[in-house]
């Protein structure tokens, strides 16, 4: 009852800065990194078809359902990581997390990252069977 506030008085925000200059000062701290230094093994249509006998049509068609997540290499060229695959199928529940989480990169880093709370990295779960705790994780952080 009766507290007093403390009002505080910032300089406030910068100016804006123009597009090469925000290029320029990323560039000076950025480093490019290989998509395998964070996505882990990956590996193109044909070195899956020829691993684990998968036809290409049907890795496009998982990819499209959201089944499995493909990352794209280059401009056109799209790898898989193949830590997503058991016995040379999708772990099952991929494309109810990727319903959750649209974007790949993203919800490939979500999926191999450990998470205290669930205590574990989301895709160790799901090849646990533990979708329902998995499912319950992503609505938290991306629902």
């Amino acid at each position: 009852v009766g507290k007093s506030v403390e009002v505080s008085h910032g300089s406030g925000l910068p100016a804006p800065i123009d597009l090469d200059e925000g290029r320029r000062r990323l560039a000076a701290f950025a480093e490019p990194t290989r998509l395998e230094d964070w996505a882990g093994p990956v590996a193109g249509p044909a070195e899956i078809e020829k691993t684990f006998g998968t036809k290409r049509s049907t890795l496009h068609d998982w990819q499209r359902r959201g089944a499995v997540i493909g990352l794209l290499k280059g401009e056109r060229k799209h790898v898989f990581p193949l830590a997503q695959f058991v016995d040379g199928r999708p772990v099952e529940g991929m494309a109810q997390v990727t319903r959750i989480i649209r974007n790949p990169r993203v919800a490939w880093q979500w999926l191999i990252r450990t998470k205290p709370d669930i205590g574990g990295s989301p895709l160790d779960l799901l090849k646990s069977s533990r979708l329902d705790e998995v499912l319950a994780a992503a609505e938290r952080d991306f629902g």
